[in-house]
């Protein structure tokens, strides 16, 4: 690797770690900031993912309209957004509809950023070495992610933040991030100009593609257990708040950051199809787990108290492990792509693929928890593992690190 090269990778690193501490500080206490400043029920939160996700959807449309400004450039223009979400929320202490728009604009940026980050990430990358780069950064981004739930941890049991201010501190401090996120990303246009052009513009639609897009149907489902649910489990059935749920999150990304690299070096090694059978088994099982848990504790069996509280503890953090394999499915659609210069644009489309199940789910998920029971959406995101065990047997060949 040339000194220009690596010189780009630790602004890049750069970029990931203040993007990690921006999520951690803002987005993963949304649910907290939903229940405690404005008091919604669990129906309304499976409704509120509607504002929320759907800008996954109109991303790719962005990605296929501003292709041609290059990765760099877009990937300046969605933390702009994030920011600007950010700061009014933060400062301004808006009405529930005014939340709404500007968690709409917040979520659009953070998404349009999600297909860059990995293609970005993936051209740095040497050959042979896709998995263990996506890895790397995966790592480094959870590490950060765990740092700002330190921070949010120690925050709220100091009184140092709280929803009831004007000023959201952590939406604050998650702007100034994206703000520098944002002049680090200028800072490698000298090196890597515009970055990868996405090659064309429109949507980009194959046939060749559908175990991608199988992929991130499943995960659309599954995703709703990460961000809505098993967090609701923690604040409205065991009744803990947001300094809590940062500690078990410090859990989460802890382990998270030995785990990524680790996926990421199984990838180079074993290739596509095997992984994607370890994280579709992963899943079956640890969301299967939590929704045991969850209806114990809905129905009485379990307590919020002592070891049994622990119990909850522990298959809310198997649980959200899950996470560290999404990188898999980046993966697979460079592995797959018929052209290099086709990738992010069929990520931006994998990820409305994602977004469609995300706003479909969400709120039949939130209906089936007040319905029929907590244990059953718990139950549905694990049979939703079965697509990524089919969309493995469509691979013609297992992939392996020299396709890649």
């Amino acid at each position: 690797m040339n000194r220009s090269k690596k010189v780009t990778v630790r602004l890049f690193t750069l970029v990931v770690i203040c993007v990690g501490l921006a999520d951690g500080l803002g987005a993963k206490i949304f649910s907290n900031y939903y229940n405690e400043v404005f008091h919604i029920t669990a129906v309304q939160r499976g409704f509120l993912e509607i504002p929320r996700e759907s800008p996954g959807i109109l991303c790719m449309l962005l990605v296929a309209a501003l292709s041609s400004l290059g990765n760099i450039w877009m990937g300046m223009i969605a933390q702009l957004l994030s920011m600007i979400g950010l700061v009014v929320m933060g400062c301004m202490s808006p009405t529930y509809g005014v939340m709404l728009c500007f968690l709409f604009v917040q979520s659009l940026g953070a998404h349009f950023f999600m297909p860059l980050n990995d293609a970005i990430a993936m051209d740095l990358a040497e050959k042979g070495k896709v998995g263990t780069r996506l890895g790397r950064f995966k790592g480094v981004s959870t590490m950060s992610a765990m740092v700002a739930a330190c921070v949010i941890f120690v925050g709220f049991r100091a009184g140092l933040f709280t929803f009831g201010d004007r000023v959201i501190l952590p939406f604050i401090l998650a702007a100034v991030l994206t703000a520098a996120a944002i002049a680090l990303l200028a800072a490698m246009l000298p090196v890597m100009g515009r970055g990868s052009a996405a090659g064309g513009r429109g949507l980009l639609v194959r046939r060749e593609y559908m175990p991608y897009y199988m992929v991130t149907l499943a995960y659309g489902c599954q995703k709703r257990i990460r961000i809505v649910f098993a967090p609701w489990v923690i604040i409205n059935l065991l009744g803990q708040g947001a300094d809590t749920l940062a500690l078990l999150t410090i859990v989460v990304h802890l382990v998270g950051s030995w785990m990524a690299p680790q996926i990421g070096k199984l990838l180079d090694h074993l290739g596509v199809k095997k992984t994607l059978w370890a994280e579709a088994v992963y899943i079956l099982i640890t969301f299967t787990l939590m929704g045991l848990v969850a209806g114990m504790l809905a129905d009485g069996t379990l307590t919020s108290g002592g070891w049994q509280s622990w119990v909850v503890f522990a298959a809310y953090v198997v649980c959200m492990l899950f996470d560290q394999f999404g990188m898999v499915h980046s993966f697979m659609m460079r592995s797959i792509a018929l052209e290099p210069s086709e990738v992010t644009r069929t990520l931006s489309v994998g990820l409305g693929v994602d977004h469609v199940m995300a706003i479909v789910a969400s709120p039949i998920m939130g209906m089936i928890w007040e319905g029929l029971g907590v244990q059953y959406v718990f139950y549905l995101a694990a049979l939703s593992a079965l697509l990524q065990i089919a969309a493995s047997r469509m691979l013609k060949e297992d992939i392996r690190r020299g396709k890649a």
